[in-house]
């Protein structure tokens, strides 16, 4: 169960509430490559307090005895990853890594190259066995796109890496979209797709197996944060008619979800996706929601028992601070995190 740990969040979620112990592994980051072959070590903080709060967190993550691993990239960070790899940077690049992991402890690094172009397959590939050559002992972890059934395949370079790398988890969440052709959909479904809802976490997982990746090294995505529709879109499966979605990752967290638009009574759960939504008759909350999609504990444990039935290799989320309560009595302010540690640990 590898969780994912990031600076922006330093304060939002200190080192000492964090529950380590619910995970396996714990992704610190992120560390940015520069088109030099250097890496940005702020953290998202700054070039002092952010490499001592990687370290913090670092030392507290062993003492419960996780793995720790540095976040590499993000979304956007392709040019950067182009530059670093090139031939003339790709060595200077494997030892900036090398030297991030000690300096904060890291046991291995997850590298989050997005987007990747076919074009950027090779410098990849090159990249994954430079660093296994150059620390045969280290983590190395990748996470993937979920597939669209409709357009999407996966070619060779995903099971050349899979060869490479200790795990391979799909980024399954956040997958529905206001776009043509689409209904609404959920933030991450384990089934239920069709061509107007092309993406779930089984379609994603059955299309990277048959493409030779195999389940021991795949792990699937759980968001502690959702998506909004606005009207007149009111659950799954529904004609778009001009709606849109004005909040997902950060600002429909599941925090934000529990304290801006919860209600008992407006909560539905979809027996064939198996994840819950809260259903709106009308523009609801800061964001004007009608129909809220996320993950809650009900879901997460319908994940677990896929990920185990399925024989994969564990679990991703993103990201551990978006599902923390700060305003709920003491010992139910991580009620995903909880879910986690009962299905995964």
């Amino acid at each position: 169960m590898t969780g994912y740990y990031v600076g922006w969040e330093a304060q939002t979620y200190p080192v000492n509430v964090v529950d380590f112990a619910a995970m396996s592994h714990v992704v610190i980051g992120p560390v940015i490559p520069q088109a030099d072959g250097s890496l940005d070590t702020t953290f998202s903080i700054d070039a002092t307090s952010g490499p001592q709060w990687a370290s913090s967190a670092s030392t507290a993550a062993h003492a419960a005895g996780d793995h720790v691993l540095l976040w590499v990239g993000g979304a956007d960070s392709a040019s950067g990853f182009e530059g670093a790899t090139s031939s003339a940077n790709l060595s200077a690049f494997v030892n900036a890594l090398l030297a991030a992991m000690q300096t904060t402890g890291a046991e291995g690094v997850d590298l989050d190259w997005e987007p990747i172009p076919t074009s950027d397959e090779a410098s990849f590939l090159a990249l994954l066995q430079a660093l296994r050559a150059a620390a045969p002992n280290a983590i190395l972890t990748m996470p993937v796109g979920a597939l669209n059934m409709n357009i999407d395949t996966v070619d060779g370079f995903y099971v050349s890496a899979s060869g490479i790398v200790d795990q391979m988890n799909i980024m399954s969440y956040g997958v529905a979209g206001a776009w043509s052709g689409w209904e609404s959909w959920h933030s991450s479904p384990l089934s239920g797709e069709s061509p107007s809802t092309p993406v779930s976490i089984d379609t994603s997982v059955t299309a990277y197996e048959n493409a030779g990746v195999p389940a021991s090294k795949l792990g699937i995505g759980v968001g502690f944060y959702g998506l909004c529709y606005t009207p007149p879109v009111t659950g799954p499966k529904q004609a778009l008619n001009g709606s849109s979605i004005p909040a997902s990752d950060g600002t429909m967290s599941y925090t934000n979800i529990m304290e801006s638009y919860y209600d008992a009574s407006a909560a539905q759960w979809d027996d064939v996706a198996q994840v819950p939504y809260l259903s709106f008759a009308s523009a609801t909350g800061p964001a004007g929601c009608s129909y809220i999609s996320y993950d809650d504990a009900q879901s997460i444990a319908a994940k677990a028992s896929y990920v185990k039935s399925s024989g994969l290799g564990g679990v991703i989320v993103w990201e551990i601070a978006e599902g923390y309560l700060p305003n709920a009595a003491s010992g139910g302010r991580d009620p995903l995190m909880e879910a986690m540690r009962t299905g995964f640990r």
